[in-house]
């Protein structure tokens, strides 16, 4: 069956989709045969917010007769078809995969041009990337009646009822690693956006790289990975080159110093346990992907390289460090506080349109030293645009402590939990290895909702 018919015979006779389909896609995606037919439709359904009859095409351009001509043809064609609206979705993103093969064949095309200079070639790399990806997408929102969401509710929930009463788990949820922050958030899903804000030096893009390999990770280790289902990831690093990153990754999974393994100068143990690791990453069935992007960069340049990676393997999650290093594009000049506000807003949407979670970090205000917990701890700290945090589903604050290089933990609080409680914790530090640690109390199976009422005065009793 003709792929260009069978989609234009449902955005011709099915509201609902149709609508779904113009604000995931656009005419540009047909066949030269049918585009001038496909963008008539398409202006139609975004005016009347209605499929439109042969009638009323024909109607619309009929100063234009070549066209009404033409567009009886396809009509006709239209009507000789019969088609399973079960497969829309399947067809429309075999339609998406086509657009964008001819148009990497056609940069293939002018990048082998002789007159072709090396400014205009990134220019054309880059219009490029950026009409692929703005097809590549998924729409942003789910729309469905309360009666039809029944049926889906219904099934999903006897589903879990069904899996408890057989000891098994239904969990699309993805855990960081870190007890508490896990209880309160009951794991991190999909299209969720988790911003660290944290003092400069406090720990923020130590805690994120963490946070990123743990869910990686999950329960699996360097001397078993069949133990759980792990996560494909990819990791933006504005702040440190792909070599600095590399070096922390590798101490944090083997426990070697960074300094000695980005000096060359390890002791016979540290080389093995360094081979480990990266015997560990070759075996290991799940990618991380480590991009080291320029400062000043924007979302749509990392959705760009995103979905180049989604041609190998569909991240479950991406780091980004960190917010207040990227820019925005915008024609029209804007204050810093707004932009920031911005950028935050990209990053959410950029997860709701890919079905990701995406972690990331901010900057806190500075201000005085003071023993009130009030002062020192809020969304009122975040740096410079309280639009920041007004985007993310969950916000984790790091306390920094009046001689914080002295204390053995870091102290954590979750500020913003849409879904969830605040409170705090604390994590175990081993900056040389380039870890924070879990608690290991609450690794050894403590019961929040039992054991304890106050879990800040019980971690900081835990701890004093």
């Amino acid at each position: 069956m003709n792929l260009d018919l069978a989609i234009l015979k449902v955005i011709t006779s099915n509201k609902f989709l149709a609508q779904d389909f113009i604000y995931e896609c656009g005419s540009n995606l047909f066949h030269s045969d049918y585009w001038a037919f496909a963008d008539a439709v398409y202006k139609y359904i975004r005016s009347y917010k209605e499929c439109p009859t042969e009638r009323t095409l024909q109607e619309k351009y009929k100063n234009k007769q070549n066209l009404v001509s033409a567009f009886e043809k396809i009509w006709r064609k239209l009507d000789s078809i019969s088609y399973n609206e079960q497969e829309f979705k399947f067809d429309v993103e075999k339609l998406k995969k086509r657009y964008a093969e001819n148009k990497l064949l056609k940069l293939k095309e002018e990048l082998n041009a002789e007159d072709l200079s090396l400014d205009k070639s990134f220019s054309v790399i880059k219009k490029t990337m950026d009409e692929v990806a703005s097809v590549s997408r998924n729409k942003s929102y789910d729309r469905k009646t309360l009666k039809e969401a029944i049926p889906l509710f219904t099934e999903q929930y006897n589903a879990k009822v069904e899996a408890r009463k057989n000891n098994k788990q239904i969990d699309d949820s993805v855990k960081t690693g870190y007890s508490f922050l896990d209880y309160a958030t009951e794991g991190l899903r999909e299209s969720e956006l988790l911003l660290i804000a944290g003092e400069s030096g406090s720990g923020k893009s130590t805690l994120l790289l963490n946070m990123a390999i743990q869910m990686w990770l999950q329960k699996n280790t360097l001397d078993n990975f069949n133990i759980s289902e792990g996560h494909h990831g990819a990791y933006f690093s504005l702040e440190m080159p792909f070599m600095v990153v590399l070096s922390r990754i590798l101490a944090r999974l083997s426990q070697v110093q960074i300094n000695k393994i980005k000096a060359a100068k390890l002791d016979s143990d540290e080389k093995e346990r360094v081979k480990k690791a990266l015997d560990f990453i070759k075996e290991y069935p799940y990618n991380f992907e480590v991009i080291d992007f320029p400062r000043n960069t924007t979302m749509e340049s990392i959705e760009s390289v995103y979905e180049e990676i989604k041609t190998r393997f569909k991240p479950k999650f991406v780091g980004i460090d960190y917010l207040q290093l990227m820019d925005y594009e915008s024609n029209e000049s804007m204050d810093d506080w707004l932009k920031l506000g911005k950028i935050s807003e990209k990053m959410h949407e950029f997860a709701r349109v890919q079905k990701t979670i995406v972690l990331s970090a901010v900057q806190l205000n500075r201000i005085k030293p003071t023993k009130d917990q009030e002062a020192k701890i809020g969304l009122h700290r975040i740096g410079r645009s309280a639009l920041i945090m007004q985007n993310a589903n969950i916000g984790i604050q790091i306390n920094t402590r009046e001689a914080e290089k002295n204390y053995p933990n870091l102290e954590y609080y979750i500020i913003k939990n849409r879904d969830g409680a605040l409170g705090s914790g604390k994590m175990l530090k081993k900056m040389e290895y380039g870890l924070l640690e879990d608690d290991p109390f609450y690794e050894d199976g403590f019961d929040f909702q039992n054991d304890v009422g106050d879990l800040t005065n019980y971690m900081d009793d835990l701890y004093l």
